[in-house]
């Protein structure tokens, strides 16, 4: 099966920790969103329910004609008290300093206060690849998600561990194309065939 992941576009929001918080794409992320979405034959498009990814994916799937899926586990992580905010000015917090730098050291054990271990968001992923991998008639796909969802994915998928993913470069509109399925024992596998900066 054919998998794109497409991380949503900018919002012009670089440094921020937007996980729920719900923004747009800006006009520059527009430009960049309908670059890698031209000339593709995707015949199912799914979305994380946030702005920044739905309203391209939407746009992108009436003006191709091709089904659409909202899919709430496809959403970024929940950063709670941080979400929203500048990771620089959380960095500068005596309060939240040595939180922020064990959430990024090892983020199964560490969260932001109210929000979602990286286990959480790995569960969620983990429910969407199933649903994907068993509607092989849908493929190619194009999935609008989040940096984060992202990672998940392919950690499941190529079973690349935490840190390597940390180093992997996703800006806004990066596309990453994987063949993915199960094998004869059910097992997940995964492959990427390229990746596409914007």
């Amino acid at each position: 099966m054919r998998i794109d992941l497409l991380r949503h576009a900018t919002t012009g929001r670089d440094g921020h920790l937007d996980g729920r918080t719900d923004l747009p794409m800006n006009e520059t992320g527009w430009r960049q969103f309908a670059g890698q979405t031209k000339a593709d034959d995707w015949r199912l498009v799914v979305t994380s329910p946030l702005a920044r990814a739905r309203l391209g994916a939407e746009d992108y799937a009436r003006r191709a004609g091709i089904a659409l899926r909202v899919d709430d586990d496809w959403a970024e992580l929940d950063f709670g008290a941080w979400d929203g905010r500048m990771r620089s000015e959380i960095a500068a917090e005596p309060e939240n300093a040595d939180l922020l730098n064990a959430f990024y050291a090892d983020p199964n054990a560490f969260a932001a206060p109210g929000g979602e271990k990286w286990i959480g968001l790995q569960h969620r992923v983990s429910h969407a690849l199933d649903r994907l991998l068993t509607s092989p008639k849908a493929t190619p796909v194009l999935v609008v998600t989040h940096g984060g969802a992202i990672r998940a994915a392919l950690a499941q998928l190529l079973g690349w561990p935490l840190q390597s993913l940390w180093s992997l470069r996703i800006d806004p509109a990066t596309r990453i194309r994987l063949e993915a399925g199960r094998s004869a024992d059910g097992t997940r596998w995964g492959e990427i065939v390229e990746i596409i900066q914007p």
